[in-house]
């Protein structure tokens, strides 16, 4: 059996040059990473969609090595989600299935809020719907990184100091029983060490809190209307299950939500053979009107 090829490119987007990983041919289903993480999070799943008959990218989110750090500084979410809406079109196409993982599933689900009419389906990994998340102390005390990403520069000199451990650390208590010879975490900290690489992963996070504006509440709290799947690791150390309980009042359309026990943030690298046996299911699916 033939291996299925990943290859590179770059494309116009916009004002910004995006990169991107991509494998196979037909209908298009773009696959968005998170923090901290870059497009070779979904180098287990292209091939897989490029198999079963799917063209499979995954961009590298604004700001992430290779794709350029924007000359404004803008990470809002509906920014973010306008990238995607401008790489469908860019690619060539009117629609797209749209797989995002942290920051990649705010994306996904805010375009296609935004453009509904330009997102088949919708699969979120990790992320709630800030519409119908629920809020506890529990989740507080996990979101301290968040609040600590809030000063100024102190975060850039404690995220990077010994080869970012940092990083390490996250992944380790983010995804308590995953293996650390499985997070490959090298082609993330050589996009971090960047120029202006880790400055604008950290610009997502203080645009969220800092630049807290009404117009990306609304479009992140409204209902969704398109088939979504949802993923939640139950041993996520970054966002508790607890949070994903009412999603399905914050979707309209299909909706199923997937809680995997024993694990983490990453679900769909840490399951990957039942996170891709779902989403094939669910692209297969024959929508309901």
């Amino acid at each position: 059996m033939s291996t299925i090829e990943i290859s590179s490119a770059t494309i116009r987007v916009g004002l910004l040059d995006m990169a991107y990983r991509e494998a196979g041919e037909g209908p298009l289903v773009i696959c968005l990473h998170g923090f901290p993480d870059t497009a070779h999070s979904f180098d287990g799943l292209l091939p897989v969609l490029a198999k079963a008959g799917f063209r499979a990218v995954a961009p590298f989110m604004r700001g992430y090595y290779p794709t350029a750090v924007p000359a404004d500084g803008d990470y809002a979410v509906t920014t973010l989600a306008a990238d995607v809406l401008g790489l469908i079109q860019a690619l060539g196409e009117d629609e797209a299935v749209l797989i995002g993982h942290d920051w990649g599933g705010f994306t996904a689900y805010a375009a296609a809020n935004l453009a509904p009419e330009k997102v088949r389906q919708l699969v979120v990994i990790a992320v709630p719907h800030m519409g119908a998340s629920r809020n506890s102390f529990a989740q507080l005390r996990r979101s301290w990184y968040v609040w600590t990403f809030q000063l100024p520069w102190l975060p850039e000199r404690l995220v990077s100091k010994r080869n970012f451990h940092f990083i390490d650390r996250l992944y380790r208590s983010w995804s308590p029983n995953w293996p650390e010879s499985e997070f490959q975490l090298a082609p993330l900290k050589a996009a971090l060490a960047a120029p202006g690489g880790l400055r604008a992963a950290l610009g997502y996070y203080r645009r969220m809190i800092r630049g807290a504006s009404r117009d990306v509440y609304d479009v992140l709290s409204k209902t969704t209307s398109v088939p979504a799947l949802w993923f939640v690791g139950e041993a996520d150390g970054s966002i508790g299950p607890e949070v994903f309980v009412d999603t399905a009042k914050a979707c309209s359309g299909p909706f199923e939500l997937v809680s995997l026990p024993d694990v983490g943030h990453f679900v769909h690298r840490e399951a990957p053979q039942v996170f891709q046996q779902k989403v094939l299911q669910f692209l297969a699916s024959t929508p309901s009107e």
